[in-house]
């Protein structure tokens, strides 16, 4: 792809501290062509205790359209935050289309990239030329949204688009079935930036110094998600060790209650870091977690931050998702407490050699290799239409 314009309708802001997919593809694909990145609406009404997020939404959007770079563009979207209503939604439809529309070049054709099944509405509206649906979660499953409405905005964005990407083998087996041109291209890491852990020179940051034994996880702390209880039973266990949580509390989910993780003192929540520090964190840790709740959601999740603890060379716990059913020889499955806290030790003693097959499999999961991926696969749908 090459002096595209690209419109990344995403499921995230472009300031969170936290990158997933939208952030890396948008960035990567800004180095050759147009991208106009647009701020997540959300898919809910804001709880009361969300004050301070929408207090921040309304200050990006009195900032108006940011240029990042030369090739990237970001729009915080004005609409109206209540989503109970179709008539709300399709005027906010409206809204979002004229904002893109205002942002673009005149006469502009760009490729529609939309990570969430609520912006089908959109499609049609901006003069596109592709349509790509990009699935990285089993969207209905996610809490407090109107379920059996976005499993009807998914069966019409299937229907309409001209690449589905899914980031999963389950989500793939059920995607393909509605849609032909659906590929599984699983999530994969920053892998270059990661590989920082493994730098003898990079330091440990203060917070975790002479922290030994220590456990980390990378990402959105959320009750959905992450599986408290068993959380808190290990650290039960294990009180020698240190458990260390990195990222923001509730996004997403803003019913998340982490007192009963607050109160085990050897469990430390750090808030967010910067995503250039993150090696450094990573570095510390003795062992990486992927402590998740086995539920609908998660079911159809496989982690990014896998194969960024991979590319950093750590052994990694982690429930015994379907998704990582493929990857099994390079991680310690576990399915309850008991067999968490003794798959950390047996991660902690391992043979040192096995970090460096974790490594080469990271390689190979880097964006690097998916770009060229995604590049072959959206040139291929783009030639089809105008045949």
């Amino acid at each position: 792809m090459d002096g595209e314009t690209v419109v990344i309708l995403a499921n995230a802001e472009w300031d969170w501290s936290n990158r997933i997919n939208c952030h890396h593809i948008a960035a990567r694909l800004a180095e050759r062509n147009r991208v106009l990145f647009v701020d997540t609406i959300g898919g809910r009404t804001p709880a009361p205790r969300e004050f301070k997020k929408v207090a921040r939404r309304l200050r990006r959007i009195a900032g108006g359209v940011r240029r990042i770079n030369a090739g990237l563009t970001v729009l915080a979207p004005f609409v109206i935050p209540v989503y109970g209503s179709e008539r709300m939604r399709r005027l906010n439809t409206a809204l979002l289309a004229w904002q893109i529309r205002r942002t673009l070049p005149m006469n502009a054709q760009p490729i529609l990239w939309i990570f969430l099944p609520s912006l089908v509405g959109l499609v049609g509206r901006v003069n596109e030329k592709l349509v790509i649906y990009h699935c990285i979660d089993a969207h209905a499953a996610n809490p407090h949204v109107p379920a059996q409405r976005v499993r009807e905005w998914e069966a019409r964005l299937l229907q309409v688009a001209d690449v589905v990407f899914t980031s999963s083998s389950t989500l793939y087996a059920e995607k393909r079935a509605l849609n032909a041109r659906t590929f599984y291209l699983p999530n994969v890491a920053d892998a270059e930036m990661f590989a920082r852990a493994r730098d003898a020179a990079l330091p440990i940051p203060g917070d975790l110094v002479d922290l030994h034994p220590l456990a980390g996880f990378v990402g959105n702390i959320t009750a959905y998600k992450l599986d408290f209880d068993l959380l808190r039973a290990v650290a039960q266990q294990k009180p020698a060790w240190r458990f260390v949580l990195i990222g923001p509390v509730g996004r997403g989910d803003p019913s998340t209650d982490i007192s009963c993780l607050r109160t085990q003192g050897n469990i430390l929540f750090l808030g967010e870091r910067p995503y250039a520090e993150l090696p450094g964190y990573v570095k510390a840790f003795d062992v990486c977690l992927i402590p998740f709740n086995q539920n609908a959601s998660t079911r159809g999740s496989l982690p990014m931050k896998f194969f960024e603890y991979l590319a950093a060379g750590k052994p990694v716990v982690a429930t015994d998702l379907p998704t990582l059913a493929e990857f099994r020889d390079l991680f310690y499955p576990a399915h309850d407490a008991a067999e968490f806290a003794a798959a950390l030790e047996a991660a902690r003693s391992e043979d040192p050699a096995r970090a460096a097959a974790r490594v080469e499999v990271a390689r190979r999961y880097a964006w690097s290799a998916r770009m060229i991926e995604i590049d072959r696969i959206v040139n291929d749908a783009l030639a089809r239409k105008l045949e």
